[in-house]
């Protein structure tokens, strides 16, 4: 590890490595860290700035199944900057899996994600190994600032989710139902992505025997207890699909734009990936009203959810004191999902909004030139300074 080896990188020089990006980041997995570092690499890539994207690969436990980038990436940093889309509770381990040469005298940017209002005090010691921090939310960055003295830069991810001929038989889905999509991964804090909020609000809404409706509950990475729990929660077998197979993105993406809404009640959220590109495909959305997902979500364009804060208790392996996130209001979710079933009029126009708003506040070109400008910036006043 590099922490026992080699301690803190030696300081950034200027000139003694050409102008450009190395990106590091889960490129072969599919949580959302790795569909983070890849929409920044879309990014990168569309900014016209020389780059390396490398590889890091060393959870064993994180399925290594995307190939998509297999033939973008390499093992070189040839770059002066680096771009490191690693959490601290993992930084070590990833930089322990490189040279030492590959942090030294480089500019090392981390780009962390978190969703309370207070970062992991075992998160502190990392902010010495990087020169500034880039968080793809002010959520994130602002609990960030708390903390360090280091510069913190928000810095968006691009959205990107092309649209493509679309079938629900191909995901054995019900034609002329009202699908109602809830998805999320088990290796996140189910408390915190809190599914049984999103399933009392349908069975409030539709009943037990939903009729024309039904809902889609999309599973990553799913443990038995997980599913023998969604189930007892769910009740009625004939109200529910319950889908447990891998999809990689297009799939996925296939699948959010086939359901006529998607739901999300988390309790917070660091950026809220799914509910964003959900929006992007022109599906309604009903979310909670707090946390960062309210970034790219006002009000006119996605059907916000009342809430109440709440202490986070033993949700996290560390000190929570104090801490609070959101209780969403599982009765109005409900009459949301009520109007956008009975009212195609009100559905439409959601769609409409969320998709509009996401294509000029999430776009790639946005995140593109942000990253540009913050390299420029990097640049300019090292080349002044000559350090």
């Amino acid at each position: 590890m590099l922490s026992s080896k080699t301690g803190k990188p030696a300081p950034y020089k200027a000139g003694e490595f050409p102008e450009g990006i190395n990106l590091y980041g889960f490129f072969r997995a599919e949580n959302g860290l790795a569909q983070g570092v890849k929409l920044y690499a879309n990014a990168i890539e569309q900014a016209g700035i020389p780059h390396c994207f490398v590889n890091t690969d060393f959870l064993g436990w994180l399925p290594q199944k995307d190939t998509s980038f297999d033939d973008r990436l390499t093992d070189d940093n040839k770059y002066a900057v680096n771009i490191i889309h690693i959490n601290p509770d993992q930084w070590m381990e990833a930089v322990g899996m490189f040279p030492r040469s590959h942090f030294d005298r480089h500019y090392n940017i981390g780009v962390f994600l978190w969703e309370l209002e207070r970062v992991p005090d075992h998160w502190l010691p990392i902010f010495e190994q990087v020169d500034e921090v880039w968080a793809p939310s002010e959520f994130v960055a602002k609990a960030i600032r708390k903390v360090t003295q280091k510069p913190v830069y928000r810095i968006p991810y691009g959205i990107l989710t092309p649209t493509v001929p679309l079938s629900r038989e191909g995901f054995h889905l019900p034609d002329d139902t009202f699908l109602v999509l809830l998805a999320y991964d088990s290796n996140s804090y189910a408390s915190r992505k809190n599914p049984d909020a999103a399933i009392r609000a349908f069975r409030e809404a539709f009943g037990d025997k939903p009729g024309d409706a039904r809902m889609v509950i999309k599973i990553n990475n799913p443990k038995e207890e997980e599913i023998a729990h969604i189930r007892e929660v769910a009740g009625n077998p004939n109200s529910y699909i319950l889908m447990t197979e891998r999809l990689d993105r297009k799939q996925m993406n296939r699948l959010i734009q086939l359901c006529d809404v998607y739901i999300s009640l988390h309790r917070s959220e660091g950026f809220g990936l799914v509910m964003a590109e959900a929006m992007n495909l022109g599906v309604p959305v009903v979310a909670t009203n707090w946390s960062a997902n309210t970034e790219f979500m006002p009000e006119d364009a996605a059907c916000m959810v009342g809430y109440d804060m709440v202490p986070v208790g033993d949700a996290y392996q560390f000190d929570n004191t104090g801490l609070t996130w959101a209780d969403a209001d599982v009765h109005q979710a409900a009459e949301y999902l009520k109007k956008l079933k009975d009212d195609a009029a009100y559905r439409k126009q959601m769609a409409r909004a969320g998709q509009e708003y996401i294509r000029e506040y999430l776009s790639v070109e946005k995140s593109s030139e942000m990253i540009r400008e913050r390299m420029q910036e990097i640049m300019g006043k090292h080349k002044k300074t000559g350090h």
